[in-house]
């Protein structure tokens, strides 16, 4: 079977059970029927079991296929990719120290603050876009079809929770969801929230940073 096969098959593997098994039909009855641990525990069990295989997959064929486009070698577009690639990696990563009420942690406070002013998907939202950034950087078909299908995954699996969340805490979060944007300054530029740099958690910006760098610095080693 051709690489870009099992990528594809992968891809919606990983995307129908990561929002499958998070359906406002299917969540609340295994929730009810081994708890909430067991719910979470066998639901990032079966997001490994999809994705780590992706991950091979594509590692296996990497700029395999042919070349649909060489987007790198403009000098404009290549500096802005790497900027918008370091950037968002580096947010995606400082989430963990700030969590989002809408994300992984459901005891966030439910009032934005600090990242989810930007987008209230810090996490997702971030790894998408830095996806994105590397669909432009590597126009092999193999490369394409796994960072585009990370970039769709995490698009839709934000609009799939908020879809959720606004039924599931409706109530809760009603004053989150009118504050804020499922796109980066969305709520900002609409002038429903302001950016609050003091808020932001700069000691996860510094660490997710260093992380980037050392990421980028041995990108040859460790994934050519």
């Amino acid at each position: 079977m051709a690489t870009s096969t099992v990528i594809v098959l992968w891809t919606l593997a990983f995307a129908a059970t990561h929002m499958g098994f998070a359906a406002m039909r299917v969540r609340p009855r295994l929730v009810s029927a081994i708890g909430e641990p067991a719910y979470r525990g066998i639901y990032s069990l079966v997001s490994f079991a999809t994705f780590v295989p992706l991950v091979r997959a594509w590692l296996g064929g990497i700029h395999g296929g042919p070349r649909l486009w060489n987007l790198r070698d403009i000098p404009v577009i290549h500096a802005t990719a790497l900027l918008v690639s370091w950037l968002t990696f580096t947010l995606a990563l400082a989430s963990f120290a700030q969590a989002s009420p809408v994300g992984l942690d459901p005891r966030a406070p439910a009032r934005p603050r600090g990242l989810t002013r930007i987008t209230r998907h810090p996490l997702f939202m971030n790894i998408g876009i830095w996806a994105l950034a590397h669909v432009l950087l590597n126009g092999w078909l193999n490369d394409v079809l796994f960072f585009g299908g990370v970039f769709l995954v995490g698009l839709l699996g934000c609009m799939h929770q908020d879809a959720r969340k606004r039924i599931s805490e409706r109530g809760k979060l009603d004053e989150f969801y009118a504050e804020t944007s499922l796109l980066p300054f969305g709520a900002i530029i609409a002038g429903r929230n302001r950016l609050v740099v003091t808020e932001l958690p700069w000691i996860g910006i510094a660490m997710g940073a260093i992380s980037s760098w050392l990421i980028y610095h041995y990108h040859t080693q460790l994934f050519l």
